[in-house]
């Protein structure tokens, strides 16, 4: 566990936020939970952790499923779209999942408080890019 992911626990854990503690099979840990959209969806967040301190992710899955193989051309498209509007959050399609991702690099200068900040920051554009992806997905 790094030292990073117990300055992050010892935030949350001020502003009396829940996540879900883990860890993965690589050694890194993680936090997460899953959140309600203000426009109906239902998205994971995590923060992961890696055990050099140096790096940590940001993600959020599932912000929308496309199945559709007709219709997974257009959620590309709009992915890159979206790619190039973000510069913080890049959203990807996975096994029929959209998710974003954002890795942050810390030098002996992490700042937990700017980590939560990313994750609000990735939150808010998962919530704005959830109605423009339910667009392709009900077409």
């Amino acid at each position: 566990m790094s030292n990073n992911f117990e300055l992050f626990r010892d935030l949350i854990n001020q502003e009396n936020l829940y996540m879900e503690e883990g860890r993965n099979e690589d050694g890194s840990s993680f936090f997460r939970v899953e959140q309600r959209l203000k426009s109906g969806g239902s998205v994971i967040l995590a923060v992961n952790f890696y055990t050099n301190d140096d790096l940590v992710e940001i993600y959020v899955f599932n912000i929308a499923e496309i199945r559709d193989a007709y219709k997974k051309e257009t959620a590309l498209k709009l992915i890159n779209e979206l790619n190039r509007e973000y510069r913080y959050s890049k959203f990807t399609l996975e096994n029929d999942s959209v998710n974003s991702t954002y890795c942050m690099m810390f030098e002996d200068n992490f700042n937990p408080s700017l980590v939560l900040r990313q994750l609000i920051l990735a939150l808010n554009s998962a919530e704005d890019a959830y109605p423009k992806f339910m667009k392709v997905a009900w077409a």
